[in-house]
């Protein structure tokens, strides 16, 4: 019998918190994630995902103002 001298790990370890935050959140917003799904694969709580959902949504909101703003100012 040969012995395996290279043991390979069971769990490779997870990437940090914030990176699959960030993997997850990007799955939804391109279509190809539903929000259990997400929660599932990248194992991050759906409030968090939630949360930058909403940070987008309002940073979304205040650019679509910008540009008029900037067209009463020209």
């Amino acid at each position: 019998m040969k012995k395996h001298h290279q043991m390979e790990p069971s769990n490779p370890p997870k990437p940090p918190f914030k990176e699959r935050l960030q993997l997850a959140v990007s799955g939804i917003m391109e279509g190809y994630l539903l929000l259990e799904e997400a929660v599932d694969k990248y194992q991050v709580p759906p409030s968090s995902i939630i949360k930058v959902l909403k940070k987008i949504q309002k940073l979304k909101k205040e650019a679509m103002k910008i540009p008029k703003d900037k067209q009463q100012n020209s």
